[in-house]
């Protein structure tokens, strides 16, 4: 999405009304202009005694321009001595997600109409683009928003706990203000605030006031992360090219790619495309859908996106090879266990179905993507305690089990070779993905597939097939809007295009490290080729 208010050209100095553009019309102030010089009564109490201002920038309530503050966040970007200590306050930026994409809200009865009808469509169009759902509040939900009419446009960023007030004042009764707004309430912080930002826009401080050169700052990776998505020239949470201009010519520079693409910086339309794949990995929003769409064979236990089958007979004791192999033919592979959270659920379930089992054989635990397991060459079985479940694999031996001792925890275990048998040998686990039924298609790498997936089995975001940001490609030349040989163009719906024809349904993707993946698109192509390929008499004689 690249909508942006109109500019004058790069360079040139700005020397009309800040309210209205060079061509006559009208823009939108951007929040920080609305917020410059005031203070609204619910962040400056009338004495001490009534409350603490929030600390922002420049000795401002607000930092950024728009944000405020609440404590466990100012002391992780300004450090305060009489504060906890550091440790704990950073584990309580985990919480900052709203629960299940779920956002109770409230609106003041003093809530300017225009200012509510903003709200009101804003809230539209994030449901629109993602799962999070704005419910009104009920007695029982803790934590809420409060929608408010004080001067000022600004909000806190993340869900900070009870009543969190967010303002849309007067001059602020735009949709993509709104929509800024409430973005930094679900956990955005300013897109030029990156701690990469110097890779993608130049700073002009010459340009800046000097009262609001701290406005410019970035945040470090303690309070906020990219989450792996590139630098969004067009995010609405970008401030705009004259952002805290003192002399009224721009004081952010676009470069590289962005020059190259000729991207425009500051719109306040919509969320970008970037913008709407960043909040639904914060929310788990394509993750969650597979998680519901996933299916598993039948005899196979489904928990989220996996399917499990348990070999727990008698005739199912295999070594680690044996075991490995039988996986391997029931598309599937030895059971690795990717979070605690799985090993909790592994445990509870054996505990349950198959309590007469105590060793199940495991691959051992996933590191970054990876299996990790020690090769030494001892024998015999050894409990296995670590601490920290990202911190390296546990134990000393060539393979793992699940040892039901008194709970299931790690054992390490000797792989076993055909000369020990029946020794080492120990019921195990499959495990592979679910997945989503099997589409109609006339061939098996799904080439006519015109459904509207978009995102990958690693439930990342799809690229529009137009866009050549964050990766260019040959498919859609620059400017080119569709394809209809193979339906790509304004979208970013999966596809196996002719120009690049892959096994099955795909996409770019919008993570910069990850170029492209596979879609889950299963076809189901016997049966719609039983019905509709026409004999070889009929075709003869329609020849």
């Amino acid at each position: 999405m690249e909508a942006a208010p109109a500019r004058r050209s790069k360079g040139k100095r700005l020397t009309v009304s800040i309210e209205t553009n060079v061509d006559g019309r009208i823009r939108p102030l951007e929040p920080w202009e609305i917020n410059r010089g005031i203070c609204p009564p619910s962040l400056c109490p009338a004495s001490d005694s009534d409350g603490k201002r929030p600390r922002g920038t420049g000795g401002r309530v607000f930092y950024h321009g728009d944000i405020v503050l609440d404590p466990d966040t100012e002391y992780l970007i300004f450090g305060n001595k009489l504060r906890r200590r550091f440790k704990r306050e950073t584990m309580k930026l985990k919480n900052k997600l709203w629960p299940n994409g779920v956002v109770p809200y409230i609106f003041s009865s003093d809530l300017a109409p225009s200012s509510r009808r903003a709200i009101i469509e804003a809230m539209h169009q994030i449901r629109h683009y993602t799962c999070i759902i704005f419910k009104e509040k009920r007695t029982k939900d803790e934590n809420y928003i409060r929608f408010i009419s004080e001067p000022g446009c600004w909000s806190s960023v993340g869900m900070i706990g009870g009543e969190q007030r967010l303002s849309i004042g007067k001059g602020c009764e735009k949709v993509g203000t709104a929509v800024h707004e409430i973005a930094h309430a679900l956990g955005f912080w300013h897109e030029q605030a990156r701690t990469d930002r110097d890779n993608y826009v130049r700073v002009l401080t010459k340009n800046v006031s000097p009262d609001y050169l701290a406005e410019f700052t970035k945040i470090n990776s303690t309070v906020a992360s990219s989450r792996g998505y590139p630098y969004d020239y067009n995010s609405v949470m970008h401030y705009s090219e004259y952002a805290f201009s003192n002399t009224g010519y721009p004081t952010i520079k676009v470069k590289g790619i962005g020059r190259q693409l000729n991207y425009k910086i500051g719109q306040r339309e919509q969320l970008s495309d970037l913008d709407i794949a960043q909040l639904r990995d914060m929310y788990r929003c394509d993750d969650r859908e597979d998680e519901k769409l996933g299916e598993c064979p039948e005899g196979w236990k489904k928990k989220l996106r996996s399917c499990y089958k348990f070999m727990a007979d008698s005739q199912y004791r295999y070594q680690y090879a044996a075991a490995t192999k039988y996986c391997k033919t029931n598309k599937s592979h030895l059971l690795s266990l990717n979070s605690r959270s799985e090993q909790k659920f592994i445990s509870k379930y054996l505990k349950k179905k198959y309590p007469q089992v105590r060793y199940w054989r495991t691959s051992g635990k996933r590191d970054n993507g990876r299996f990790v397991w020690n090769q030494a060459d001892r024998g015999g079985i050894i409990p296995i305690a670590f601490t920290n479940w990202a911190d390296g694999y546990p134990g000393t031996y060539t393979s793992m089990l699940l040892d039901r001792d008194s709970r299931y925890q790690w054992t390490g275990a000797w792989a076993g070779s055909l000369n020990q048998l029946p020794d080492h040998a120990y019921n195990f686990v499959c495990e592979r993905p679910s997945k989503r039924k099997c589409v109609p298609n006339y061939h098996k790498d799904g080439r006519d597939y015109r459904g509207t997936l978009d995102h990958t089995v690693d439930g990342i975001l799809c690229q529009r097939w137009t866009s050549h940001y964050p990766h260019k490609h040959t498919l859609l030349p620059q400017n080119t809007r569709i394809n209809s040989a193979d339906e790509i163009g304004e979208h970013n719906f999966c596809r196996n295009p002719s120009g690049l024809r892959r096994k099955r349904p795909w996409c770019f993707t919008t993570k910069s490290k990850t170029e492209w993946q596979y879609c889950d698109v299963v076809t189901c192509t016997k049966s719609l080729k039983s019905k509709i390929t026409p004999s070889r008499k009929t075709r003869k004689r329609k020849t």
